[in-house]
Order: C-alpha cells, then structure tokens, then sequence
C-alpha cells in the first residue's frame, strides 16, 4: 500500500504477545513506527531496524512526552496512537489488596492515560488523528478472580469514552478495541495447558481491527469494535 493512512503510529506494548503482532501488521502496511519498550529494548529494535523504539516506562507522565516528542521530532507528526500496553492478573475478591489495584490501573489505565495525553496537543493542532485502546469483555460482565482486571478495563473504557465526546467534535478519532474472549498467545497456552485453543482469538484478527480502527477517516469512524465472542 503506497500511502498507507496512519502513516505514523505509536504502539505501546509491542514486546508482548499481542501488541508485537500488532505492531508487525502497521509496518507491514508501510506505516512508520514509534514503539515504547519500558525493558532493554534490543529485541524490538532488532525487530523493527527502520522505526523508533523508545525506552520508557509509561507510567511517568514525563516519559510519555518524551515518547510523543521524539515521534514528532522523528516523523513531523504522530497520525495514531495505539495503546496495546496492558497486564493481566487473577486476584480473589476476599483477598484484594489496595497496592494489586494500583498495580492492575497501573499496567492497563494510567499507561494509557499518560500516553493518550501526550499525544493529544498535536494531534489538536492539526485537527486530525486517532487514539486506540484495548479494552476486554470482562469490563462490561465482570468475572470471577478478576477483580482488578475488570475494574481497570472499565476504567479505561470510561475514559476513552470521554474523551471521544470531548474531542470528535474537533477531528479526532477515539475508539476501543473489545476482545471478546481468550487470545491465542504463547503465554496463555502455557497458563492454560489444558484448555482447547481452538475457539480462541487470532492475534492476527485483533491486529487487522486496530489497523482498521486506526484509519477510520471523518464520516467513517468506528467507536467501538468487539472481536470474538
């Protein structure tokens, strides 16, 4: 594709299982990358030779600046921000402690907050661009032992949900990608030996959903998708 649309996007999470293959699918389709590792980033720049792989951990407001400074200084412009970070964690409600919360807002909101923030004065300049958060079915059902999980999730649904009613009016696109069930990575097969995979999601599928969320132009935006069951 010759003139791709995001043409620059951030990706945050791209040395986990689902946002490595994200990340993967927008360069495969010529979009220039900016990926935030907050451990050694020799892997994704090894991976990834002709983008931006950035060391930093995005639970620092600052960091995040930083993130979105070198990818306007880098490429003039950042078209979308797709926030793949996240953490998953089991956690009883009997025994839910305060610092698992944290933790759980930590890994799947603030990231994504911090980042989402970062990014918006420029894309507000120019009246033009995409934000994309990964959200999860246990945010609108619940689910047993994922308590903090399911709480952070909504959260972040709450918030993306905001922002898209505060800033649509003005050109931006703010949408939520919804896996709807388990997702075929290396490291829930291993969780789970004993599970049948066959009815799980493609990470591949959730990777075309982000490309397609991502490049929804005015007049054709997408709010919210949900893949799988």
């Amino acid at each position: 594709m010759s003139d791709p649309f995001p043409r620059t996007a951030i990706v945050t999470g791209a040395s986990g299982d689902i946002g490595r293959v994200v990340a993967d699918a927008f360069r495969a389709r010529g979009c220039r990358l900016v990926l935030p590792v907050r451990a050694d980033p020799g892997a994704l720049r090894q991976a990834f030779p002709e983008d931006e792989v950035v060391t930093a951990d995005l639970r620092d407001p600052a960091a995040c600046r930083e993130v979105a400074a070198r990818a306007e200084q880098t490429f003039g412009q950042v078209d979308a921000l797709v926030n793949m970070a996240g953490g998953f964690a089991m956690h009883e409600a009997v025994s839910f402690e305060p610092a698992q919360l944290d933790d759980q807002l930590d890994l799947n909101l603030r990231t994504a907050v911090n980042m989402t923030t970062a990014v918006l004065p420029g894309m507000l300049d120019r009246g033009a661009g995409a934000v994309l958060g990964t959200s999860a079915g246990v945010a609108a059902t619940g689910g047993a032992r994922l308590v903090g999980y399911a709480a952070a999730k909504a959260a972040l649904e709450g918030y993306l949900r905001s922002v898209r009613a505060e800033l649509e009016p003005k050109g931006l696109s703010v949408s939520l990608l919804i896996p709807g069930g388990v997702v075929d990575t290396p490291g829930n097969r291993e969780a789970m030996p004993n599970a049948d995979p066959s009815s799980w999601i493609d990470p591949g599928a959730l990777a075309e959903a982000a490309w397609f969320l991502s490049g929804r132009r005015p007049g054709g935006r997408v709010p919210e998708l949900r893949v799988g069951a």
